[in-house]
């Protein structure tokens, strides 16, 4: 994994600590940073942070089909939408609390490399805005992070 990753990874965990303490929840982040179960405990439910540049065509979160049943085992799944470089996404820098309780859609489709990807579209009931990152700096830090060629 590169260094840009996992310090994007990083970024994105301190974001949502830092949006969920200002807003009265008790949060415990996990001193293992590759944990295998979650990112933190919220409110002591089990928590999992993706902070990426979405997969645009689809309007949506991808990750690798080995991480649905951990983010599926969590509570609450949090992603931090990293402004992509190159096109402009008007969600770029929004912060979604993706509940776990409620019938989560995502579907399969293969990536411009041909991997298979699962993708969690931006647009659904399990899914709510609770943040949107206006600090300039800030967004371009997560730009300059990504490995996104977008």
């Amino acid at each position: 994994m590169s260094d840009k990753k996992v310090l994007l990874g990083l970024l994105g965990e301190r974001i949502v600590a830092k949006v969920l303490r200002d807003s009265g929840y008790s949060v415990e982040e996990s001193l293992n940073v590759f944990d295998p179960t979650k990112d933190m405990l919220v409110n002591g439910k089990k928590v999992e942070i993706k902070c990426q540049v979405p997969y645009l065509i689809h309007d949506a979160f991808a990750v690798s089909p080995n991480q649905l049943k951990k983010l599926l085992s969590c509570r609450y799944v949090f992603w931090v939408s990293v402004p992509p470089k190159q096109i402009h996404d008007l969600k770029g820098g929004w912060v979604y609390a993706m509940d776990t309780s409620v019938d989560v859609k995502y579907q399969t489709a293969r990536n411009r490399n041909g991997r298979e990807v699962i993708y969690f579209p931006r647009t659904q009931d399990a899914m709510k805005v609770i943040y949107k990152i206006k600090d300039i700096s800030l967004l371009n830090h997560l730009k300059e992070l990504s490995s996104s060629y977008m």
